[in-house]
């Protein structure tokens, strides 16, 4: 009975000290990528160093390679944190887009946009500089383009719903299209002090892609 009567106390003991941990290990790896991420934007990327965002956040350099096993990783995550709060914007969106369907992918685009509220031109000049190479930028990369690709062909199936695009348009290449003056832009973004005129452009582009496949 003794048994019996002390096994469910030393279990919950157990759980509450494993959620702790685990609790403890994601504030400390977003701590990481909190300091990882201030150290890029006044430093820029090249230049911060794995024993730079162990000390201002606390860590010895070995606790940070427990979580992180290279720099372009704490990169790629952060990459990845950041734009997921995008991610979920967009989907929200589409739930309620503008029936033009030219007002609604700039509503998607002006979402996208935003990724500058969260990082410096700098930044994003680095991270397209790394993507351009097979690692973990490249693959965080690839993936903020297949959702965002998936998103305007989504956007743009619900146009044709309405009968405001034509039927006969192929919705995922058009969005590739789309995706492609977005990666444009913000190649000239990142060289830029100011996004506002690349984005005009791009709106620009955009529009006169959309404008001959709306029916008439």
């Amino acid at each position: 009975m003794s048994i019996k009567i002390y096994r469910y106390p030393f279990s919950i003991y157990y759980f509450r000290m494993n959620t702790l941990r685990a609790r403890k290990k994601t504030e400390s790896r977003q701590k990481m990528l909190e300091v990882a991420k201030r150290l890029f934007i006044e430093r820029g990327y090249s230049k911060t160093t794995m024993e730079d965002i162990a000390d201002q956040a606390g860590f010895g350099v070995a606790t940070l390679y427990i979580y992180f096993k290279t720099k372009e990783g704490v990169f790629a995550e952060m990459a990845r944190n950041d734009m997921s709060e995008l991610q979920k914007e967009g989907e929200l969106a589409l739930e309620d887009l503008p029936e033009d369907p030219v007002e609604a992918i700039f509503r998607l685009l002006n979402i996208y946009n935003r990724v500058y509220d969260y990082i410096s031109s700098g930044v994003m000049n680095e991270f397209i500089v790394n993507a351009k190479s097979n690692g973990p930028v490249r693959e965080a990369a690839v993936w903020v383009q297949k959702w965002q690709a998936d998103q305007i062909a989504s956007a743009l199936a619900k146009s044709q719903q309405q009968g405001s695009v034509s039927p006969a348009l192929d919705t995922a290449l058009a969005s590739e299209v789309i995706i492609d003056l977005l990666a444009r832009y913000n190649s000239r973004s990142s060289a830029a002090a100011d996004t506002a005129p690349a984005f005009e452009r791009l709106k620009l582009a955009v529009g006169l892609v959309l404008e001959g496949l709306l029916t008439k």
